[in-house]
């Protein structure tokens, strides 16, 4: 989860070509290929249509291949930032308008996203889409010298070390990860970790 100050969406380059492609979709076509997206987003190991589906899928949206990757790609990315963000549909509905998703699209995704959002949610609260888990924190306070070499002060700060774990099951053990924050950034990071537990709050 973000900070939900900060637009929902970045509009890269191949973004707003996804948004382009959406558009232009049979909006008779588009809330089966939507729901189906959202039933399969928790699920990491399959994608939401096989390569059979594909074939067949392109064809009957109008698509080359490349250009349906692209549609589910990006129609992915809007359901995961939804359900990361917790995404109310009306708030959902401002940020689809924001980055030029027609009406009509944008009420598909909405009506879509308020029946499927809440399972779904639930759904992605027993899976991680991250590669690697933490485990445990661990943290210790130090002293270095001031970078100004004429001075003598020493400027505290924390290191923290991140033991994670391997959510690809394959066996091999993950190094952990060394953090240093002086006191603004380790102020930073703790108003920024505030934000996150109110949203995670708001998923409970």
């Amino acid at each position: 989860l973000s900070n939900m100050s900060e637009s929902l969406f970045t509009e890269t380059p191949r973004f707003s070509k996804g948004v382009q492609l959406i558009n232009e979709l049979d909006i008779d076509r588009f809330p089966k290929l939507l729901t189906r997206i959202l039933q399969n987003l928790h699920n990491k190991a399959e994608p939401a249509f096989n390569e059979a589906e594909q074939v067949k899928l392109g064809p009957a949206l109008s698509l080359t291949s490349s250009e349906l990757v692209l549609v589910i790609e990006t129609l992915t990315f809007i359901c995961q930032q939804a359900a990361y963000h917790a995404t109310k549909p009306g708030i959902l509905m401002t940020e689809l308008e924001a980055v030029a998703i027609n009406s009509d699209k944008c009420k598909v995704i909405c009506e879509g996203w308020s029946a499927h959002g809440k399972p779904t949610i639930e759904k992605l609260k027993k899976h991680s889409f991250a590669p690697k888990q933490l485990q445990s924190v661990e943290w210790h306070l130090n002293l270095k010298l001031a970078q100004d070499s004429k001075s003598n002060l020493k400027e505290p700060n924390a290191i923290f070390q991140l033991n994670v774990e391997n959510n690809d099951n394959d066996g091999v053990p993950s190094e952990p990860v060394l953090l240093e924050f002086n006191h603004s950034q380790l102020f930073n990071l703790y108003n920024k970790l505030e934000v996150i537990q109110s949203q995670l709050d708001s998923l409970s």
